[in-house]
């Protein structure tokens, strides 16, 4: 079906009035005013944002992509709050395959792909240095999808990809760690040094070592989440 002008016009202002929200709606959970665990009261945040439910309702299931929000049973919307159990379980499973991954990466990366690690590492300590908690927490996943693709094991990959989506659920608790971004970013220049070096053991036990560092964070940041109101 061939849309008119009008209808083509109108699903233009649609879509950027979502990526506004999405937008807007990411500031506020970043920023503390919406915190973990948090309803939603979609009628009220309508009229607050003086926007459509349609719109609302777009932007809130891009977010849940994304791992700001999710959608309960009874269709509840919260902002995401992944428990202690949940937090432990994810990380423990990923400090083994990213370990793996590291250990493999080393032994197999190019010149080429270890060069493109290194720019990753520089856009990782820029986003340290100006404590931009999102854009590092961006960076520092391509990082690490960098070195899942390098170990070149595609079941590997597909599993990693995988946990990546649940790991999605603790970034609400990740954005509330500005003071992490200092151990964080050490934790990755071991990693990288690792690969300078081509020692697949220091890569594997530096990988793993990040992980279990950012779980135990991730934990104590679960049981703290008071902020204010929107």
């Amino acid at each position: 079906m061939i849309l008119g002008r009008g209808a083509r016009s109108a699903e233009k202002r649609f879509k950027s009035l979502t990526r506004l929200l999405i937008e807007k709606l990411k500031d506020a959970i970043v920023s503390g005013k919406l915190v973990p665990g948090e309803p939603l009261a979609e009628a009220q945040l309508a009229a607050s944002l003086k926007v459509g439910p349609a719109a609302l309702r777009e932007a809130l299931r891009a977010l849940e992509v994304e791992g700001y929000v999710t959608f309960r049973p009874d269709n509840e919307v919260v902002v995401s709050k992944p428990s202690r159990e949940e937090i432990e379980d994810y990380y423990a499973i990923a400090g083994a395959l990213e370990g793996l991954a590291a250990r493999l990466a080393v032994e197999r990366a190019r010149p080429g792909e270890i060069e493109r690690l290194r720019e990753l590492h520089h856009a990782l300590k820029e986003a340290c240095q100006k404590r931009d908690v999102v854009r590092y927490f961006d960076a520092r996943n391509e990082f690490h999808r960098l070195i899942a693709d390098i170990a070149r094991n595609e079941r590997l990959y597909r599993l990693l990809e995988q946990l990546r989506q649940e790991l999605q659920k603790t970034r609400t608790l990740s954005l509330r760690l500005p003071q992490r971004l200092d151990y964080s970013m050490r934790e990755h220049d071991q990693i990288l040094d690792a690969f300078l070096k081509r020692n697949p053991e220091l890569a594997a036990n530096a990988m793993a070592r990040h992980l279990n560092n950012q779980m135990e964070m991730l934990k104590n940041a679960s049981e703290d989440t008071k902020g204010a109101k929107l």
